[in-house]
């Protein structure tokens, strides 16, 4: 998105979805399936990750794969990334 379209509005970054010095669910179970290589995607996935999660409490394996499509992971292969948002949306359901 262009910064100007920006202007005025809301921005939330990967720094500002965590509470205190606990990360957000969508970060644990990143670390936890062991979705974080070399943290080039990191950001992006995440964002996605708890977007989505935001919008749908219980994604399906497609609707994941369709969330992360728009970004390019080298490292993990996206088995591990599904997983973990697999693992986020578990977390998140009672939340």
């Amino acid at each position: 998105m262009p910064a100007l379209e920006a202007q005025g509005k809301a921005i939330r970054t990967i720094e500002g979805i965590s509470s205190g010095t606990s990360l957000h669910p969508v970060q644990e179970a990143m670390v936890e399936a062991g979705a974080i290589q070399c943290g080039f995607c990191t950001p992006a996935m995440v964002m996605q990750g708890v977007h989505l999660l935001e919008c749908n409490s219980k994604p399906s394996k497609e609707e994941i794969k369709e969330a992360i499509s728009g970004t390019i992971c080298r490292c993990t292969g996206y088995t591990k990334i599904e997983k973990a948002l697999c693992m986020a949306a578990e977390i998140t359901e009672g939340i």
